[in-house]
């Protein structure tokens, strides 16, 4: 069975823009997007968590003051640095996915990373309207 977490990268490297014509950046944009994403469903889960009461403080790293620059900090600690490390070993490190690409090619057209992406956006408002 192939894995869903290639499947979703490899449609979204070989579907963007930036790679059909060999832009130089395309690797940032497409790891920002679905490293954002995976940080919103991380988020999801535990908001959720909160919500039937389950205490997930003491496992994230969390400032005193409650300044917006402090957030930002905290959030992008707990929840994009994760995602960006585990993103850039498993998918970008050593050019791995030019093997993913041969492995994973699907025809999907860029439909699986873009449901996955809309998706994860989609999570977080309905999460969001329904906790509060």
């Amino acid at each position: 069975m192939k894995n869903l977490y290639y499947q979703i990268w490899v449609d979204a490297i070989e579907n963007s823009k930036g790679f059909k014509n060999k832009e130089p950046n395309w690797k940032s944009n497409v790891f920002f997007l679905l490293t954002v994403a995976g940080a919103l469903n991380f988020f999801v889960v535990l908001l959720w968590l909160e919500y039937f009461n389950i205490d997930t403080h003491k496992y994230l790293l969390t400032f005193k003051s409650n300044n917006i620059l402090s957030s930002a900090i905290g959030g992008f600690l707990n929840f994009g640095l994760p995602f960006a490390i585990v993103n850039y070993y498993a998918i970008l490190h050593k050019n791995r996915y030019l093997k993913l690409i041969e492995e994973y090619s699907s025809s999907h057209k860029g439909k699986l990373a873009l449901l996955y992406i809309l998706g994860s956006i989609f999570l977080v408002l309905v999460t969001v309207l329904i906790t509060p």
